[in-house]
């Protein structure tokens, strides 16, 4: 710690020094010269202690500044994280409806898209009504999907919409794939089907939970569901219907 005292006192003795020998020049040279050398000496520690007091503070300031830009560019990193894995959400959908259509098969289906234009909320037998009709090309018995999982298929037309029961309607009936085996599935009225018979065939199957089940449309296999057990009964377990926002009419088979 410096002595605030001692240092006036210093200050003070050399500034009489020097007024000395300003107004007494009969003082040789050599002793002024001498005094300014003293001067000197006496202010450098001070100089640079002050430098670096000055430099110091300096580095806090800009330390400062840097970490508020660092704190507020991770902010806006953790925001684009976010908006990237929202994007990866929604292109997942689209990504396997792609490899369905262009890689996976030598022939593109003909697909349409379709909106709903009544019943959304399937209070009506689980259908709904789609702003797509015979003048689209879209014929009854043609499958409604929503990337690769079937909603439903058409029921009844007209020429510029047409009415859909979903998959999870007791009026929805199908034919459908498990380990290369064909059955025969109906709609409950849940989020379930259950079996009809085994087609072609009078042994019992021993199914497996989490088995696909795929219904094979010209092109294409598409995913019903996954085996499933109620009350030790063999059923298909089928995606909740929520986003009826990307529906598509396979109209081509």
């Amino acid at each position: 710690m410096i002595n605030n005292k001692k240092v006036f006192l210093t200050y003070t003795l050399i500034f009489f020094v020097f007024l000395t020998f300003l107004l007494f020049p009969k003082y040789q040279d050599n002793t002024k010269l001498y005094s300014f050398f003293i001067k000197e000496k006496l202010e450098k520690p001070f100089s640079f202690i002050g430098f670096k007091i000055t430099n110091f503070i300096s580095l806090l300031e800009s330390n400062k500044e840097n970490i508020k830009k660092i704190t507020q560019l991770e902010t806006e990193n953790k925001y684009l994280i976010n908006i990237n894995n929202y994007l990866k959400t929604i292109a997942s959908k689209y990504s396997d409806q792609y490899n369905i259509f262009h890689e996976n098969y030598p022939t593109i289906p003909i697909s349409i898209g379709a909106s709903i234009i009544g019943n959304k909320n399937l209070l009506l037998n689980k259908s709904f009504i789609i702003n797509k009709g015979s003048l689209n090309g879209v014929n009854i018995g043609n499958y409604v999907i929503d990337g690769i999982n079937v909603v439903g298929r058409i029921k009844s037309i007209t020429n510029y919409n047409a009415e859909v029961v979903t998959v999870t309607s007791n009026d929805y009936g199908d034919e459908v794939f498990i380990d290369n085996q064909l059955f025969i599935v109906s709609g409950t009225n849940n989020n379930y089907l259950s079996f009809l018979r085994q087609k072609n065939d009078i042994e019992e199957i021993s199914f497996k939970k989490n088995l696909k089940v795929f219904i094979k449309n010209e092109f294409v296999d598409l995913t019903l569901g996954k085996i499933d057990f109620i009350n030790k009964q063999p059923v298909v377990i089928v995606p909740q219907i929520i986003d009826l926002d990307n529906l598509r009419v396979l109209i081509d088979g």
